[in-house]
């Protein structure tokens, strides 16, 4: 018996007719134990006709999904890397491979490689030896300055952090929320030359081509520090009446609402004088 055969229609009537479904909406529906309706979702997930874009919320239908890949160069790199370091991990990616969902050319590229403290200066001889321009443990002026480096130059950046990382042809290389996560956390904390325009319109892009797991995007958050502003952007994309925010509905939000009241009883009570 095949995984949907094994649903009952009631449910995949349901769910033929949403965009999106939840643990808790089938639960509360068809008066199901919680246990019961993620079972179900997860045949279906297994099936292709629904897809898990966050915590117990599933997308109907199986769409495309957003692949990342770095460009022939940024993979020259990589094997050089790996042929010096053979054993080493190191996760590499550029901002070019966000340009398949950017409205203009994205500028000038810069190249990151995330490594360990123990290999970062060796990583950095090894390039610069080969004549690319390397800059180890980059601060605000590089970030501020590199797009009028006569070349496109390689940041090296010491981190030990794995979550939201993927293979792809033998790279190692971020998943599309973790790479917009930097992105912004490096536009914000680091002065990255970036316009924060064109990151909503690439996180726009993204989200139209299901290429957000949004519960990744926001523990990624969570780990890099950033949490409390992807959650108000997201919840501010959620108020408004665009085609973005269509697809964010509460049970994205679920389990972070604590955070958002927080937030909402702030405002109110800066407010109280007005």
């Amino acid at each position: 018996m095949g995984y949907e055969s094994s649903v009952p229609r009631k449910i995949l009537q349901y769910i033929s007719g949403k965009q999106t479904v939840s643990i808790r909406d089938i639960a509360q529906i068809f008066e199901l134990k919680p246990t019961t309706a993620k079972i179900y979702l997860s045949r279906l997930a297994r099936t292709g006709s629904i897809k898990k874009v966050g915590r117990g919320l599933y997308q109907i239908g199986k769409g495309e999904t957003v692949v990342m890949r770095p460009s022939p160069e940024l993979a020259r790199i990589a094997s050089e890397l790996r042929e010096a370091f053979p054993m080493a991990k190191f996760a590499i990616w550029s901002l070019q491979m966000l340009s398949g969902y950017s409205h203009y050319m994205i500028g000038k590229d810069v190249v990151f490689i995330e490594t360990t403290k123990m290999l970062s200066a060796s990583m950095r001889d090894i390039l610069a030896s080969k004549g690319y321009r390397t800059v180890l443990k980059p601060g605000k002026r590089d970030f501020q300055e590199y797009t009028y480096y006569p070349d496109r130059p390689i940041f090296i950046l010491e981190r030990k952090e794995q979550y939201g990382l993927t293979v792809f042809e033998g790279n190692l290389i971020p998943t599309p929320e973790r790479i917009w996560a930097d992105v912004f956390y490096l536009v914000t904390r680091k002065n990255l030359t970036f316009d924060p325009f064109e990151l909503g319109v690439i996180f726009s892009a993204m989200v139209d081509r299901e290429g957000i797991n949004f519960s990744r995007l926001l523990r990624y958050s969570e780990r890099r520090g950033i949490f409390r502003e992807i959650l108000i952007f997201l919840y501010e994309l959620m108020k408004s009446n665009s085609k973005v925010g269509k697809h964010i509905t509460e049970n994205i939000l679920l389990g972070r609402r604590e955070t958002l009241n927080t937030i909402l009883f702030m405002i109110e009570g800066a407010r109280r004088n007005d």
